[in-house]
């Protein structure tokens, strides 16, 4: 295997080299050795402790007396050696290999990949752009190689824009240097660390020998891949031939052949990025030009055509000499397609990969989405429920939970009817939604507060969506965006209910929706269930904690109102169960906890744990318009943008941090100073951090956001 190992920096581009070092730097890409690393972590010593230089045990031998006087005054033994990285791959041997890139920063998400790359069997690397990532790949025996790129530490690096870019080029180059050096490598199959790997891909790129290089898409349809037609209309899916909607080709996923157009496309890649007079984009927002959309716009050079009915599913581009084949987004799947639609699950399709995109908070809502759907593999059995190692066997479940039935959609069509049913026609979807999400807030602050008091951790029931999440304002009055199969209303992840990080460095032990059923979960637990069965009123006579007769198995009662002492006094005859399920109205069941202290504490806890770092949490368009008098939106007056504003912000207004409480405003984000005002903060934060019921405290946010739509209907029909 041949890996460069000479130390070359390409800080001199941030500082603004001149003309010869940028044609230095896309000459080559530069590794530092995994086997000087390597070496630094095995480095033998020279002496044992205690000893001078030079006196080792190859010294001269000394007299008897000598050597036993040595040993007696000899310190005790050295440690255990630091841990090894794991060998790399015989580059020159294997038939296709996966590669990755990162810093320490991303190391959680990192390692998971391996997992998944590790459980299908397949030869990887990963390239750490810091010694911290070196270390830690070290440390769990995974092969990794140094990749030098100063100026980047163990942060997130994402938000220097220049480093961001750079980075880019770097990882280009990387996979360029690495088929030109290994001419027999037939294949180099890169993702991004936010990706899963459930099934090797490489029987799909087999069946098709004459595609050179690989590409993922945004596409949110796969009804419009599957059909492949012309002028079919729908963004995010241009990559279909004879289509003028927008294409939206994905860098997180790509592989490419060893064959000169696929080595000379990389080689055109990298050089956009390492050329300083291709940093911005010339479109009216002068967007900065990173690696996916210089790909994007590589292969718009000469158009993209259909590579002729030999080859159906493949398109030529960059001026037609790559033969490139886009990855199916029902095979290479990208966040929304199976974390959102589900349309796997639904279709009955195995994805090969699932790329964990379309979503917001950053690495936490990456992790909380894995967990979710099982595919988070770093977690240790303990927190699965397991007895902890070294338990007996047999040894009970180190974990209790409590979960509950989550019955919105009943709560829901329950509220339609009562508002809507004389007027002909149903809720708005947006109506619906803050409905929704408000009634599982409240249920979630109740659930929590019961878990603290018997001692469980809180396992989620699936959550129901209205509204899907997007930037663009269109979202308030459709509840989808465009172009994609989604049905209403949908199961949605945890992230579109609250901040997700925030709740994980709260306090608040939980699990997420479908944790039950994880194979990881030990069967005795998951057999060992009973029921909390929430009465319509308090039992009364004698009989202050009867069993339900009606119900199947072991089961105990609650009611509305029930303090501290009493749940767990009524939790008694079942509390040897592993689960207990709540079921009946959830919100408002909680009397409230014993000692006043502790119902302060766990407010404040639970209010830090959905605010987004002491705000409300945005849910659309942040990005597109502001009130009067605000610093405009970086979307004004171009294009979709305006549009979109002319037919929603009509005179808004903005008041404070509660904007669609206080007054019917525009529906698209607003900024004032440094309070942002987003449309659903005020109803989802005052339903559980008051208390209150949630019928009574969304009533007036859920009308304002009918009256909202309604008029922003109007207004586009008039307009």
């Amino acid at each position: 295997m041949r890996l460069r190992t000479q130390r070359r920096s390409f800080g001199s581009f941030l500082l603004g080299a001149g003309v010869g070092v940028l044609l230095a730097l896309a000459a080559s890409v530069v590794l530092v050795g995994h086997q000087q690393h390597s070496k630094a972590h095995a480095h033998g010593r020279d002496s044992l402790p205690g000893e001078l230089p030079g006196q080792g045990t190859d010294a001269g031998a000394g007299t008897d007396e000598q050597q036993a006087s040595a040993a007696a005054s000899m310190s005790p033994p050295p440690p255990p050696a630091p841990p090894q990285l794991a060998p790399l791959p015989d580059l020159d041997a294997v038939p296709h290999l996966f590669v990755t890139f990162g810093n320490a920063a991303y190391f959680s998400l990192a390692h998971n990949w391996a997992k998944s790359v590790q459980a299908i069997g397949a030869p990887f690397l990963m390239a750490a752009f810091d010694d911290k990532l070196m270390d830690l790949c070290a440390e769990h025996a995974l092969p990794c190689t140094r990749v030098e790129l100063p100026g980047l530490n163990d942060s997130n690096f994402r938000q220097d824009f220049r480093s961001f870019r750079l980075m880019g080029a770097v990882k280009i180059r990387f996979v360029s240097d690495l088929l030109e050096q290994h001419p027999r490598l037939p294949l180099v199959m890169v993702s991004d660390t936010d990706a899963v790997w459930l099934r090797a891909p490489w029987p799909y790129f087999e069946q098709r020998p004459r595609a050179e290089f690989f590409i993922s898409t945004d596409c949110l349809s796969m009804q419009v891949e599957e059909e492949w037609k012309p002028n079919h209309g729908q963004p995010r899916c241009g990559h279909i031939p004879d289509n003028d909607s927008g294409r939206a080709f994905n860098t997180g996923m790509f592989a490419a052949r060893n064959t000169p157009a696929a080595r000379a496309f990389l080689l055109a890649w990298a050089g956009m990025l390492l050329d300083p007079s291709r940093e911005r984009h010339t479109d009216p927002a002068h967007r900065g030009i990173d690696d996916q959309m210089a790909l994007n716009l590589l292969f718009q050079e000469g158009g993209i055509v259909g590579a002729g009915p030999g080859d159906p599913r493949s398109i030529l581009v960059y001026n037609r000499t790559l033969r490139t084949q886009p990855l199916p987004v029902a095979l290479f799947s990208n966040g929304h397609i199976s974390f959102t639609q589900r349309t796997p699950w639904k279709r009955g399709v195995a994805p090969i990969v699932i790329h964990n995109t379309f979503l917001r908070f950053l690495v936490a809502g990456k992790v909380a989405r894995f967990r979710e759907f099982g595919l988070w593999f770093v977690d240790p059995p303990e927190y699965y429920g397991a007895a902890p190692a070294g338990s007996p066997p047999g040894a009970p479940p180190s974990l209790k939970f409590l979960t509950w039935e989550n019955d919105v959609q009943a709560f829901v069509a329950r509220q339609e009817e009562e508002r809507y049913g004389s007027k002909g026609h149903g809720a708005p979807l947006m109506e619906k939604n803050w409905l929704g999400l408000s009634y599982q807030l409240q249920a979630l602050r109740d659930a929590l507060a019961a878990a603290r008091m018997l001692g469980r951790v809180l396992v989620l029931p699936t959550l129901w969506c209205w509204c899907d999440y997007d930037e663009h304002p269109l979202i308030l009055e459709s509840c989808r965006i465009r172009g994609t199969d989604l049905e209403l209303p949908f199961q949605c992840p945890l992230d579109f209910l609250l901040p997700v990080g925030q709740l994980d460095s709260a306090p608040l032990p939980y699990r997420p929706a479908g944790f039950l059923d994880l194979p990881q979960v030990p069967a005795t637990l998951r057999q060992s269930r009973s029921a909390l069965e929430i009465a319509e009123r308090r039992p009364e006579g004698e009989q202050q904690y009867p069993v339900p007769a009606h119900t199947v198995g072991h089961a105990a009662v609650v009611w509305p109102g029930i303090k501290e002492g009493e749940l767990r006094r009524a939790a008694q005859p079942v509390e040897q169960s592993a689960v207990l399920v709540l079921r009946g109205q959830v919100p408002g069941f909680l009397g409230g906890f014993d000692d006043q202290q502790q119902s302060v504490l766990f407010d404040r806890q639970f209010s830090d744990a959905v605010l987004d770092w002491g705000q409300s949490p945005y849910w659309c368009c942040f990005t597109w318009w502001v009130a009067r008098g605000c610093r405009r939106g970086k979307q004004e007056g171009r294009g979709t943008g305006e549009s979109a504003a002319r037919k929603f912000a009509a005179g808004a207004r903005c008041t404070g941090s509660h904007c669609l409480v206080n007054q019917p405003v525009c529906p698209c984000c607003l900024r004032q100073g440094r309070r942002r005002c987003r449309p659903s903060s005020a109803a989802l934060i005052d339903a559980a951090a008051a208390g209150r019921p949630a019928v009574a405290a969304v009533a007036g946010a859920a009308a304002a956001a009918a009256a909202l739509v309604r008029r922003g209907q109007h207004q586009a029909r008039q307009s």
